[in-house]
């Protein structure tokens, strides 16, 4: 991917329009009954930017504190998932892949959570998975694959 790649998206109704000027750190697809509940989705793929090259150009997401260590951002015209904050995560943003103008435009790197994966879904790709979080951040929720 190249690195001075520009990434836009936003939400649904577009009040909430952001750009990064780097390609991602990384992309997971997370199975959490969490991640499921914030997307109505079965599964909700992330990919992380750096915060340095981030920015918010329209509007900025409402966040919901879904833990004592993250919060959760939509937009409050439409509802859309635009977003994940994690406090051991300061240095990163992470968008709701979905969100991408260009989705196609990246690519997760793992499965996350795939202790509480539907049974009913299969995905076939090929990645790394971990049956709760993956060894590649760092992370405040217990029960770290190795």
């Amino acid at each position: 991917m190249n690195p001075k790649q520009v990434f836009e998206g936003g939400c649904l109704c577009g009040a909430i329009r952001y750009r990064a000027t780097t390609a991602p750190i990384r992309g997971v697809i997370c199975h959490c009954s969490m991640c499921r509940k914030h997307s109505g989705a079965p599964a909700l793929a992330f990919v992380h930017f750096p915060a340095d090259a981030f920015s918010w150009t329209q509007g900025e997401p409402a966040r919901y504190r879904s833990s004592a260590i993250a919060q959760r951002g939509f937009c409050r015209e439409c509802g859309s998932t635009v977003s994940m904050h994690e406090r051991v995560l300061e240095d990163r943003v992470q968008i709701a892949a979905g969100s991408l103008d260009h989705a196609e435009q990246v690519q997760p790197d793992d499965h996350v959570w795939t202790e509480e994966q539907l049974p009913w879904l299969r995905i076939d790709d090929g990645l790394p998975r971990f049956t709760r979080n993956s060894s590649a951040v760092p992370s405040e929720t217990p029960g770290g694959d190795d």
